[in-house]
C-alpha cells in the first residue's frame, strides 16, 4: 500500500469520526431549546410540559395558580415560572419577563381556555364574556408577544391549541367555537405571512378532539367517543411540533371528523347539530 492510499484511508476515518460528532450536534442543540408554555398548570399544557421535561428541554412555565406552578416547578428542575393571568393588563409584560428570565425562546405553546371554569349554573352571558377574554383576546395578546419576539429573532415556532369545535359553528357553544375558529384562522394567516415573506418562523395549529383533563372527564359523558388522556395527547402534540406540522388533529383519528365537518352540507349539519 503506497503513502497516497494510506493518506486517503486515514482521511476517510477522520471524516467518519468528524461526521459522527457533527451528526450528534443537532441532538444536543435540540435539547438546549427553550420552550415557553402558557397554561402549564393543568390539562394539556401541563402534560406537554412534563413530556418535554423527559426530553431535556429548558422550560418557562406560565399560569394563573401560583401553588400549582410551584408544584410543577418542583417536578421540572431548572424551569422558570411566572404567575400570569391572560385577562389582566400586565399579562404581556409578565410574559416578556418570563422569556428574559429563561434566556430566550425557541418555541411558544399557548394552551389556554376558560371552558373548564364553568358549571351548569353559570349564566350564559358570564360564560361568553370569560370565553372571549381568555380564548380570543387572551390568546391574541400572548401570541402577539411571541410573534414579535420571533420576528426580531428571525426564527422560532409558535404553537396554539384550538379545538375541533372551531371548525364549524356550534349551536351548543357558539361563542366558544367562534373563539377557537379565530385561533385557527389567525394562526393560518400569520403562517401565510411568514411563508410569503420567507421568514423562518413555524406556526402550528393543534386541534384536539375530546381530551380528559382534571376538570372535564369526557370519557364519563354519554355520547362521547375517541376520548384521549392528556398523556397520549401530549405525545402526539410534541411529535407534531417536532415535525413543524401546519396543523395536527389530536388524536390523529380526529382528522376524519375534521374532514366530515368540512365537507358536510349545511342542511345535514344543521339537522344533526354536529358529530
Amino acid at each position: 500500500m503506497n503513502k497516497k492510499s494510506i493518506f486517503i484511508g486515514l482521511m476517510g476515518i477522520f471524516c467518519c469520526f468528524a461526521g459522527a460528532h457533527i451528526s450528534a450536534a443537532p441532538s444536543a442543540a435540540l435539547q438546549e431549546k427553550k420552550i415557553v408554555i402558557i397554561g402549564a398548570t393543568s390539562g394539556i399544557g401541563k402534560a406537554v410540559a412534563l413530556e418535554y421535561t423527559r426530553a431535556g428541554y429548558k422550560l418557562g412555565l406560565a399560569g394563573r395558580r401560583e401553588e400549582l406552578l410551584k408544584e410543577l416547578q418542583a417536578q421540572i428542575p431548572g424551569s422558570c415560572i411566572k404567575v400570569l393571568d391572560v385577562t389582566q393588563s400586565n399579562a404581556q409584560k409578565k410574559l416578556a419577563e418570563l422569556i428574559e428570565e429563561l434566556g430566550g425562546m425557541d418555541i411558544m405553546i399557548i394552551s389556554i381556555s376558560a371552558y373548564n371554569e364553568f358549571t351548569s349554573s353559570t349564566p350564559e352571558s358570564e360564560c361568553n364574556k370569560k370565553t372571549l377574554s381568555v380564548d380570543l383576546l387572551g390568546f391574541y395578546k400572548m401570541a402577539s408577544v411571541g410573534f414579535a419576539f420571533f420576528e426580531k429573532q428571525q426564527s422560532g415556532h409558535l404553537v396554539g391549541i384550538s379545538s375541533i369545535d372551531g371548525l364549524r359553528g356550534s349551536a351548543g357553544c357558539p361563542v366558544y367555537s367562534g373563539a377557537k375558529a379565530f385561533i385557527s384562522k389567525y394562526l393560518e394567516g400569520m403562517r401565510n405571512r411568514y411563508i410569503q415573506h420567507h421568514i423562518p418562523i413555524a406556526v402550528t395549529d393543534i386541534i384536539p378532539g375530546w381530551v380528559d383533563t382534571e376538570h372535564s372527564k369526557f370519557s364519563t359523558m354519554p355520547g362521547t367517543y375517541w376520548v384521549s388522556s392528556t398523556k397520549d395527547a401530549a405525545v402526539q402534540i410534541v411529535d407534531a411540533i417536532k415535525r413543524q406540522a401546519k396543523r395536527a388533529f389530536i388524536t390523529k383519528r380526529w382528522a376524519l371528523i375534521g374532514w366530515l365537518l368540512h365537507h358536510t352540507p349545511d342542511f345535514i349539519y344543521n339537522a344533526m347539530g354536529g358529530f
